[in-house]
């Protein structure tokens, strides 16, 4: 990705990443309804409204009724749960024909691939928990990845980057 904004762990980068896609208090998002707590935490942290979107029986969102839902929200929150990742180019095609945003969620599928694109780069932003018992571990922690520079820099400065923003070397512009 051409930019990465650490953070303190992987819910802290999903909120950040809801906020600099746009996310505003009372916005509904779409997000698949098996996950855990810090993704819904996520939208409650915005002031947003979650809409849940139901999963198949191989743990993955279900595509139909996204499709049935697409229309409801501009943003989809993706939670890969599990190691488990579905047909991202027809969630894609979903969503892009709907102009739908998509952040995802890849705290379980760091180094999972989707036709050969590695989870969280399909999307708009991908965000990435290192907490104790996930793939790269520092105890906490987590980051998000992008290739968007505008949302790179509204993350950079909702994480408190902004006193010493132009020192960054790493920062857009």
């Amino acid at each position: 990705a051409k930019y990465c904004v650490a953070t303190g762990s992987g819910g802290i980068a999903i909120t950040t990443a809801l906020r600099a896609v746009g996310v505003q208090p009372g916005d509904p998002v779409l997000t698949n309804a098996f996950t855990l707590a810090p993704v819904p935490g996520a939208i409650a942290a915005v002031g947003a409204r979650p809409i849940y979107v139901e999963v198949t029986e191989s743990l993955v969102i279900d595509l139909d009724d996204l499709e049935a839902k697409i229309g409801q929200a501009r943003v989809l929150l993706l939670s890969h749960m599990r190691g488990h990742l579905c047909d991202m180019d027809r969630l894609m095609a979903i969503c892009d024909a709907a102009g739908v945003k998509v952040v995802e969620d890849c705290a379980h599928t760091m180094g999972a691939a989707w036709n050969g694109q590695i989870s969280g780069r399909q999307g708009l932003a991908g965000c990435y928990s290192t907490q104790t018992y996930k793939h790269v571990n520092s105890g906490e922690g987590g980051f998000m990845v992008t290739d968007d520079a505008e949302v790179a820099a509204r993350a950079f400065i909702l994480t408190g980057s902004y006193m010493l923003y132009g020192k960054h070397l790493a920062a857009p512009g």
